[in-house]
């Protein structure tokens, strides 16, 4: 673990876009497949790792989805025709192949530097040039209540080189994730669904669904393809929607003579339909007031003949004409609809005028009363709001900076959640969703907020793709936008970081329910992975060890046997010894570095075949990372890495690497080579 300075990826990586796809082209040999979790990121320049696995092994609590890649790469260019799945069975029963599905790793290039694997497309094949790494990522969806116990099937990949199958195992556990509409965990997005404001002067950014699609707003294909994002949230547990001011205006809402007739038609077939869908449990109300300046009140007014959206002054007549009438009218609106208890209006987006947040919020109390609750993100501390925001949602950096001041909200009844927006800057360490970093950023913020008591997680950029510069060389890549549009199908293509945050917010829920029973436990696993938000692992086979620890001790299941070294069979000069303290058995084994070729094997079982994560406890008291050369039964050599751990024998720490193992027993082998260095060995656990 380390605090992260991650540089842009294409710094350091040229990617070749080799040869020309050809619908039907044909090969005698068959493309070279395998497997990886979804921690892992792949780029299309990436061949096949030494050792790869070739299996799919789920491991999932009850109402989860999880997700998997399979990686095809081949030396002729080919297509993939399809892919389907057979139905998982186990002695407890089915899952329907329909609990599976798949879709193809898309790229895109934010700022010129390269093509990046984050969007997920939506078509059912797909060509491959030749030389080229093309990813399927499939994702399973257990149902709740689904028995424990363990699932096999096989995923058929088509191509015109030949069919591909791939085993499938997966292993349900008795612990149940709730659905995102009953979790106290929110996630919540801005999107730009209607039209976009400029803050400054009330300017029309964009109307992204017109200006992208075609779409003429309230046309059957606005409304389904409104309908596809509400499902994508859905599936990407997304549990709150921001209501726009746009559909109350198209109604439409009339002024005259100073008095407004508000029409709420548009208004409630936009909530409707989300609600109806199922993926949201609360309404955001659009800002009262401009964001950042906050000194203009956001109305509806007639400017140069026609009802627009526009801005007035904070005060004056207009601006307090429209509260007078809009508040009360939305009170009335919410209670009849029985929505009330659902609506959480922003004042101002990251305030910079206190006594103007101030004087709205209380503007706003006064016509909610005891319903009122607000919520507002913030660029820093501002505890002259306090009495005022009952949601404060600061920056992570904000939230690490200031924890005693956001625990004391908690405490008095507040909510605080984390958000994201330009910065803080992954440049710096921070953890963020930027499309040129790793998905697991995205993923570990959902850690980081358990750490540090969050209840929820903002970011202003669900489709905000023409403020987010989408194709025009992006000075923040991915961070005005989760996911991509797919204009010729008319619908959404979802994300690798959209579907990193779905698992991170299934975390966040499994480390709460093991909370309950073993508070120690949840706060170790967390901060295994998220020290702080600028302070977290970049080690993927640890991330995928330290979830299914948590998977296991949340559902109350057993943890893997730890297999001690010093009970292994040894050979040349490598020895048991008990120098030292902190070792898990009776000793461990050294003086591996003594004579090459020395080496301890020890036998470790699974319960399955597939690819595990091999812990690998030790020491290495040397100034430098060392390394042994790994066998597991009997197979192609590999190093295995040991940072230096500061001393010999005091102070231990583990290292993962995954490996495929077989059902049963497997030998595990660890052997000093010419090119090796010291390190010794207290035990081995095979997650």
């Amino acid at each position: 673990m380390k605090s992260h300075r991650l540089l842009p990826l294409f710094a350091v990586l040229t990617l070749l876009l080799a040869g020309t796809p050809a619908a039907g082209a044909a090969s005698s040999a068959a493309p070279a497949a395998w497997t990886a979790d979804s921690w892992k990121r792949v780029f299309r320049t990436d061949q096949r790792p030494a050792g790869a696995s070739t299996a799919i092994n789920w491991d999932s609590a009850r109402n989860e989805a999880e997700s998997y890649q399979i990686l095809l790469r081949h030396t002729a260019a080919f297509r993939i025709t399809g892919v389907t799945f057979t139905a998982l069975t186990g002695p407890a029963g089915n899952l329907p192949a329909t609990r599976l599905e798949y879709k193809f790793q898309n790229h895109h290039d934010p700022d010129g530097g390269g093509l990046v694997p984050d969007p997920l497309g939506n078509e059912r094949a797909i060509d491959v040039a030749r030389n080229v790494t093309q990813g399927i990522w499939v994702t399973v969806n257990v149902p709740a209540g689904q028995a424990a116990g363990t699932y096999t099937g096989t995923v058929d990949v088509a191509t015109t080189a030949g069919v591909i199958a791939v085993p499938v195992s997966l292993a349900v556990y008795a612990v149940d994730i709730p659905n995102a509409v009953d979790s106290k965990y929110i996630y919540s997005t801005w999107n730009v669904f209607f039209n976009e404001y400029a803050d400054h002067n009330g300017a029309v950014v964009a109307d992204e669904i017109k200006e992208r699609y075609g779409f003429t707003r309230y046309s059957p294909q606005w409304w389904q393809l409104m309908t596809d994002f509400a499902r994508e949230q859905k599936a990407t547990r997304q549990n709150q929607v921001h209501i726009s001011i746009d559909p109350l205006l198209d109604g439409p809402t009339t002024l005259v003579n100073g008095r407004y007739q508000f029409n709420w038609t548009k208004f409630d077939q936009f909530v409707e339909l989300f609600l109806r869908e199922g993926s949201v449990q609360r309404l955001r109300g659009n800002p009262l007031l401009n964001a950042l300046h906050t000194d203009r009140v956001w109305i509806i007014d007639n400017v140069d003949g026609a009802t627009k959206v526009t801005l007035a002054p904070v005060g004056s007549a207009k601006a307090e004409n429209w509260l007078d009438q809009y508040l009360p009218a939305l009170k009335a609106h919410l209670d009849a609809k029985g929505w009330t208890d659902m609506w959480y209006q922003t004042i101002s987006d990251e305030p910079s005028n206190v006594a103007n947040y101030n004087r709205t919020a209380e503007k706003f109390r006064q016509y909610f009363g005891a319903d009122a609750r607000t919520q507002d993100a913030l660029t820093e501390l501002k505890t002259g709001l306090t009495g005022n925001v009952d949601i404060w949602i600061p920056l992570i950096d904000g939230l690490q900076r200031d924890p005693q001041f956001y625990r004391e909200r908690q405490a008095a009844g507040d909510e605080v959640w984390t958000y994201v927006c330009l910065q803080p800057d992954p440049h710096a360490g921070w953890l963020n969703r930027f499309s040129t970093y790793p998905a697991y950023t995205a993923r570990q913020i959902g850690w980081g907020n358990f750490k540090y008591g969050a209840t929820g997680f903002f970011h202003w950029g669900y489709n905000a793709w023409k403020s987010g510069q989408y194709g025009e060389g992006e000075t923040y890549p991915g961070d005005g936008y989760i996911v991509y549009p797919d204009v010729p199908n008319g619908t959404v293509r979802t994300s690798v970081r959209s579907v990193a945050t779905r698992d991170g917010n299934e975390e966040y829920e499994l480390l709460a329910i093991l909370k309950r029973r073993d508070a120690a436990a949840a706060d170790r696993l967390a901060s295994t992975l998220v020290t702080a938000f600028d302070w977290f692992t970049d080690d993927t086979d640890l991330m995928a060890r330290t979830r299914k620890e948590l998977l296991l001790r949340a559902a109350g299941a057993a943890l893997p046997p730890r297999v001690e070294a010093e009970n292994g069979r040894l050979t040349g000069t490598a020895r048991v010894d008990t120098v030292g303290s902190g070792y898990t058995g009776s000793g461990y084994v050294g003086w591996f570095d003594q004579q090459v070729g020395s080496s301890v094997t020890v036998d470790v079982q699974a319960t399955r075949s597939g690819p595990h994560q091999l812990e690998l406890r030790y020491s290495n008291g040397t100034p430098t990372i060392s390394s042994l050369t790994l066998l597991v039964n009997g197979a192609a050599p590999r190093k295995v890495w040991f940072p230096a751990t500061g001393d010999w024998n005091t102070t231990w720490e583990s290292v993962q690497t995954t490996v495929d193992l077989v059902a049963g027993r497997n030998t595990v082998l660890l052997r000093f080579d010419a090119d090796d260095g010291s390190t010794d060995l207290d035990s081995v656990v095979a997650w």
